[in-house]
């Protein structure tokens, strides 16, 4: 099967991503909820008691600490991350504990995740004793993750495949992403950013929650328009990859941050000046002409 095949697939079928060991963060105890609540951007208070949220814990000055897909379960939550959050996300987290009731504990080596993706996949998917089922925004289309034991999951994705569900690789569901323009944490985005500038603000940021580490910033900077950089993706020719600068009028105004060869061309993400934020705009690199092709900083809301 093509890609084009299997990315339609994703998109309008079933599709069964690989068993991936990820970043797993455990909380315990009748305080999780509203300790996570107060430390995220998202409002966590209202997540159903088997829900799923997409949330992003930042530093006073409101950069990215890390981020993940919150998970609620009937005894507790998880934080699905990438696995290079946990070392900066555990200690985080455990500095604002002080006398909360509440345990955290890094479970990332005990479970595993996959993508299932599709309406059709999403569809299969539910029930499967063993794992935890849980809807997710990030993986640019209809899809969730399935948490669990590796062996659960590999059995799942059997399963999955032998009823016509198409075998992504790690790399397909890299070239999805860009395709769906989808930040990722430590390829588009790090501590050095604002989670507006990554375009985490419809997933992510919950304007009417209350307090949290870094909400002024975040609000002074996405209402008074003070983000002076932020992601767009990209055309991009032969050869442009990840740190390629982009040029306009022979000032350097961004950088690449990722890019595949996907069934659309050569795409990326990238973050660009404020003043260059129009769909069609041609800038220049070392290997040729880049085109903005969609602005990913969105509003509230």
């Amino acid at each position: 099967m093509m890609l084009v095949e299997r990315l339609a697939a994703a998109r309008g079928g079933a599709a069964v991503g690989p068993v991936e060991e990820r970043g797993i963060l455990r909380l315990a105890g009748k305080g999780a909820r509203d300790f996570l609540h107060r430390m995220s951007t998202q409002h966590l208070s209202a997540l159903p008691a088997d829900g799923s949220a997409y949330a992003a814990f930042l530093e006073p000055k409101g950069h990215i600490l890390g981020e993940g897909l919150v998970v609620a379960r009937p005894d507790d939550l998880l934080l699905l991350t990438e696995p290079g959050e946990v070392p900066v996300l555990l200690p985080h987290l455990r500095k604002y504990l002080l006398a909360a009731p509440v345990k955290i504990d890094d479970v990332s080596g005990e479970i595993c995740a996959m993508a299932v993706l599709g309406p059709l996949g999403v569809e299969q998917a539910t029930g499967v004793e063993g794992a935890t089922v849980a809807a997710t925004p990030r993986r640019g289309v209809k899809g969730v993750e399935v948490i669990g034991p590796s062996g659960v999951l590999s059995a799942l994705r059997e399963r999955l495949l032998a009823g016509g569900a198409s075998d992504l690789s790690a790399a397909d569901l890299e070239v999805l992403r860009i395709e769906e323009g989808v930040a990722r944490f430590g390829v588009d985005m790090d501590g050095a950013r604002l989670p507006m500038e990554a375009g985490l603000t419809r997933d992510a940021i919950h304007f009417q929650k209350g307090c949290y580490p870094g909400q002024e910033v975040v609000a002074r900077a996405t209402f008074r328009g003070h983000i002076q950089r932020g992601l767009v993706q990209l055309e991009l020719p032969a050869g442009a990859g990840p740190g390629t600068p982009l040029s306009s009028g022979g000032v350097e105004v961004g950088q690449v941050a990722s890019a595949a060869d996907t069934t659309q061309g050569r795409l990326g993400l990238g973050y660009l000046r404020r003043a260059l934020w129009r769909e069609g705009e041609r800038l220049t690199t070392p290997a040729g002409d880049a085109i903005v092709r969609r602005v990913l900083v969105s509003e509230p809301g």
